[in-house]
């Protein structure tokens, strides 16, 4: 009887570590490997920051910048988490700040992609976002701009959005006191 005992309890004590191997195995994720990027924009992306960057000295241009970032999506009478998932994952390819980090106007940078139906959707959805909520938006398409048209297109954003030009002011007396 001793034997039957003992014999009984190695046999549950091996199914048991066997079970558990199993559900050990069905549980454990695969883990994903990932490389660090060369650049975190595209050469045209990189370009166009560039000559940005010498248009607008005494802004901070932030690049890929996600809606919710720079647009309050929790509004009174409206439902949050509605409003919040009409805007994630979505991004328009730089926002300008002024140094206190007050969004000025966003840029959009309209490749070959935005031919599509879907995207021409979207681009009409952003536009429509950025319009109600008085957040100027300037669109250049590919090889369609340089150093003059961009200096142009934002320099019409300071002048004709006078919100724009008032915080872009504030930021720049305030780093100058």
């Amino acid at each position: 009887m001793e034997i039957f005992i003992v014999f009984l309890i190695i046999a549950i004590a091996i199914i048991g570590i066997k079970t558990n191997k199993q559900i050990t195995k069905n549980y454990v994720k695969k883990e994903y490997a990932y490389v660090k990027k060369e650049c975190i924009m595209t050469a045209f992306e990189l370009k166009f920051y560039q000559i940005l960057q010498e248009c607008i000295s005494g802004c901070v241009i932030i690049p890929q910048a996600h809606f919710s970032m720079f647009l309050e999506h929790r509004i009174k009478g409206q439902n949050w988490k509605a409003a919040f998932s009409r805007i994630n994952g979505k991004s328009v390819d730089f926002l300008i700040c002024n140094n206190e980090m007050k969004p000025l106007f966003a840029v959009e940078l309209d490749d070959s992609t935005h031919n599509r139906l879907e995207r021409q959707k979207r681009d009409i959805f952003v536009n429509s976002i950025m319009n109600n909520a008085n957040m100027p938006l300037l669109r250049f398409k590919a090889g369609e701009w340089n150093n003059e048209t961009i200096k142009q297109k934002v320099s019409q954003v300071f002048q004709t959005h006078a919100s724009v030009n008032t915080d872009f002011q504030k930021s720049t007396t305030l780093n100058q006191d």
